[in-house]
């Protein structure tokens, strides 16, 4: 009878902790949708026709995050635990945004001074040179400009240099020392470990695979980077030194004499001061008692900053202000933000599915009289890659006119989706390039061998012996190689057919090389020099259309099912290894995610451009 009554008691206990695990995670569920609902209504409150009153107020310039083309937000990288934990998530800024905020802000005359602290803001090169042009433009129509970081690097001392006034915190550093191409190269790593990795390219400049294959960097790869990097820092100190008003030169000079200098006087800040790089070294207290004493605030409270708009509430009016244009002619733009993969769109990844389905809509809406592709991207999968282009043909089989806008970065395959385009609009400072294909299979034999394990079978076929457990025969060898080679050479088709030049023609400036837009437009590789309102405008003028409203196509995926998705991804299994396994697995994690053969037995896949 006890035994029973353990049985049954046992039983009432797991069924216990299980109704308790569904109704905790339904009370979870519930609690989620009640906050996303609230917080839809408190946005609907306070999203009505308020005037917002720029008068005798500072524009507080201050975002945080990462510059984009696109936001995106999606199960890609919606953190689950960022929701529970309160956790950081990372805030997108929309270029054009940006952008927007201060050409408006130049011309508004409500507005007492601009303070602007872009520390905190990741970006390209190329957005950081349009942003200080933007901020130059606001200084340059009697706006006063104030800059403030506790540290300056590369982008944001070349966007605060073009101020009236550059502070910095005393404890601060100008680390305005250029652009470097450091990686860790694991030959011997790898050697070590008994991970044997097969590496195939195409393309002579192709440099991803180096770290796998080498103990330092390749003469092709300094090269290409020098050609690249050395231009675009004469650039951006050139324009450094404009702004600040200093001599040729002294940028460079800094960066080289740094180290020695700190050892003069370790206060890096004064050092910045003295060099006439920055106005004023400051602490915190004594930036709040400056802003005080020069844009007093309502409450006559020196401890606090001036009366201010945030870039949020400011761009809210900008909008607000704006006309929408209603005609129903309309000009598609489709965003490709991120590494190329399959798969729906999420930050810092261009899911093809996403972007294929936004092209079919486009297709089949007949308003629609072109199409602008807003490339942004380091490359990524040939086959994601391919499905965007065979859904842009699609598009262009309907007689439609394409138009290709390069940003920041649009390399291998960013430039791959581009070959249909009708023109191709490049950056000055685009990073493009990179054709070459490459791919990267790890075998296991060494650490399988090490481990004392054994593979044995059969197969019905010669072609299925091989797995990554044996060492890759050589007939394998020469068949990926063979596929390698085939996707180089109808990349190398598709750009000579684009850009209407003869295959042999486009060889040499191939190879995994990479180039800045203003050197592609010399070499044939993009038409103009020009940003996204520009390839917007030329789709008009080719669709033979003078009224036209835009249409952004994006399909951020719905916050329930991101939430869903999530839920299902925490809900972990442990499963008990032998001790030497989970060694083995422990050294091969990551790396075995390179072997990723799907459905269509692709293996080869990777072509992006590893440039940081």
């Amino acid at each position: 009878m006890s035994e029973k009554q353990s049985i049954w008691s046992k039983a009432d206990s797991f069924l216990t902790t299980t109704r308790k695990i569904i109704v905790n995670s339904l009370t979870a569920l519930i609690l989620v949708i009640i906050t996303f609902s609230l917080l839809a209504g408190i946005g609907s409150m306070f999203s009505g026709s308020e005037e917002i009153d720029t008068k005798n107020k500072v524009l507080w310039f201050k975002p945080v995050g990462v510059v984009v083309d696109s936001e995106v937000n999606s199960s890609g990288n919606f953190d689950f635990n960022s929701i529970v934990n309160s956790g950081n998530v990372v805030e997108q800024h929309e270029l054009q945004d940006l952008l927007d905020v201060l050409n408006h802000a130049a011309n508004d005359e409500n507005l007492s001074a601009i303070y602007v602290n872009v520390s905190e803001l990741g970006m390209y090169w190329s957005s950081a040179f349009k942003i200080a042009d933007a901020l130059r433009s606001v200084r340059d129509n009697g706006k006063r400009v104030i800059a403030y970081a506790e540290q300056y690097n590369n982008n944001s001392y070349l966007i605060s240099s073009q101020a009236n006034e550059v502070l910095i915190n005393e404890y601060g550093q100008v680390s305005a020392f250029g652009f470097s191409r450091k990686r860790e190269y694991m030959k011997d790593l790898y050697k070590n470990l008994k991970l044997n990795y097969n590496v195939f390219t195409a393309g002579d400049f192709k440099s991803g695979p180096e770290p796998y294959t080498r103990d330092s960097m390749s003469e092709n790869d300094k090269l290409a980077w020098n050609e690249f990097a050395n231009p675009m820092w004469a650039k951006m100190t050139n324009m450094m030194e404009d702004g600040r008003n200093l001599n040729k030169g002294t940028i460079q000079n800094y960066g080289d004499n740094a180290w020695e200098l700190s050892v003069e006087n370790p206060e890096m800040a004064k050092v910045a001061l003295e060099l006439g790089l920055v106005d004023m070294v400051v602490t915190r207290e004594e930036i709040k008692a400056y802003m005080f004493e020069e844009f007093p605030n309502q409450e006559n409270d020196k401890y606090s900053f001036p009366d201010s708009i945030s870039i949020y509430d400011y761009l809210a009016k900008i909008k607000e202000d704006k006309k929408e244009n209603i005609s129903k002619n309309k000009i598609a733009v489709i965003n490709v933000e991120g590494a190329i993969m399959t798969g729906e769109v999420a930050y810092g990844i261009a899911g093809s599915d996403t972007i294929v389905d936004n092209i079919q809509s486009a297709t089949q809406n007949k308003s629609v009289k072109a199409m602008v592709l807003r490339v942004n991207s380091p490359g990524g999968s040939v086959w994601a890659s391919e499905l965007i282009t065979n859904a842009l043909k699609e598009f262009k089989d309907t007689g439609r006119p394409i138009i290709s806008s390069m940003g920041d970065i649009a390399a291998s395959g960013g430039v791959w989706v581009t070959t249909l385009s009708d023109e191709i609009f490049a950056e000055q400072d685009t990073l493009t390039g990179s054709i070459g294909v490459y791919g990267i299979i790890p075998t296991l034999d060494g650490i399988y061998d090490w481990a004392g394990i054994k593979v044995d079978g059969v197969s019905s076929t010669k072609a299925g012996e091989w797995d990554e457990r044996y060492s890759m025969p050589e007939y394998v060898k020469n068949g990926i190689q063979a596929g390698i080679d085939h996707t180089y050479e109808k990349f190398v088709s598709k750009v000579a057919s684009n850009r209407n030049m003869e295959y042999e023609d486009v060889l040499p400036i191939a190879g995994g090389r990479i180039w800045a837009g203003y050197k592609a437009l010399e070499l044939g590789l993009v038409d103009k020099i020009g940003g996204l309102d520009d390839a917007i405008q030329s789709a008009a003028e080719k669709a033979d259309i003078d009224n036209f409203s835009i249409k952004n196509y994006k399909k951020p995926m719905d916050p329930f099912d991101v939430f869903l998705n999530e839920l299902l991804e925490n809900i972990n299994i442990e499963i008990n290894l032998d001790p030497r396994l989970k060694l083995i697995n422990s050294k091969l994690e990551k790396h075995l995610k390179l072997i990723d053969p799907d459905e269509r037995n692709i293996l080869m896949y990777c072509f992006e451009c590893e440039i940081k």
